[in-house]
């Protein structure tokens, strides 16, 4: 197991918000903090803040730059690629918690967020469809040229009002992350039950002939 470490310090000026998540810079060291809902005070501009492991310190990386400038979202699906420092992020809620000035009832995006960790720039593509999602999960394999990202499980947002319908577990989103491109999978066998705001993770064998999610 490694090393556990308490009393790690967080200045005043880093919120503390829940849904959000932490993109890991295995490479350069560095956790990304993106999203997350306000409990105690309206949502803040949305800036992108980053925590150095080694240095034990903090910093404001600034407003998003670069095409597809994203505003901030709570309890979407997340995952980095440290090898190729890059940074992904799959629906969530947007709503008064997260977006400042937001009106109206929460909304599910549809959108897939994308973060350049090296060069501090964002991109945002369309997702699988039109359907806004949250609450699954998104895992990265390292299959194809440059890896697959897979979403299962969460609820969707059909109305666009916030209103939740169980997304089947039996249907699965896969990103190809080289070529840009969606691919919607269906599964054979017994299906889990629906489920939403849970943990998933991914491993394969050595030789990458097999995946297990």
């Amino acid at each position: 197991m490694p090393q556990l470490h308490d009393g790690l310090s967080k200045n005043t000026t880093i919120p503390s918000v829940s849904g959000g998540i932490l993109w890991e810079d295995s490479v350069n060291k560095r956790l990304f903090l993106y999203g997350g809902e306000y409990y105690e005070e309206p949502p803040a501009a949305f800036v992108l803040y980053s925590y150095d492991i080694l240095y034990n310190n903090w910093a404001s990386l600034g407003s998003p730059t670069g095409a597809g400038n994203a505003n901030a979202a709570s309890y979407g699906a997340g995952v980095s690629i440290s090898s190729r420092g890059e940074a992904y992020y799959y629906g969530g809620w947007q709503s008064n918690a997260s977006v400042p000035g937001w009106t109206g009832p929460p909304k599910a995006t549809s959108r897939l967020v994308k973060y350049d960790m090296d060069k501090n720039s964002w991109n945002s593509v369309a997702g699988p469809d039109n359907v806004g999602r949250a609450e699954g999960v998104m895992v990265f394999i390292p299959i194809g040229d440059a890896g697959m990202l897979v979403y299962f499980g969460g609820s969707q947002d059909l109305d666009g009002n916030g209103t939740l319908t169980p997304q089947p577990m039996d249907e699965i989103f896969l990103y190809d992350v080289a070529n840009t491109k969606w691919y919607t999978q269906k599964t054979s066998g017994r299906t889990p039950e629906i489920r939403r705001r849970f943990c998933g993770g991914a491993t394969w064998a050595q030789d990458q002939s097999s995946y297990n999610m």
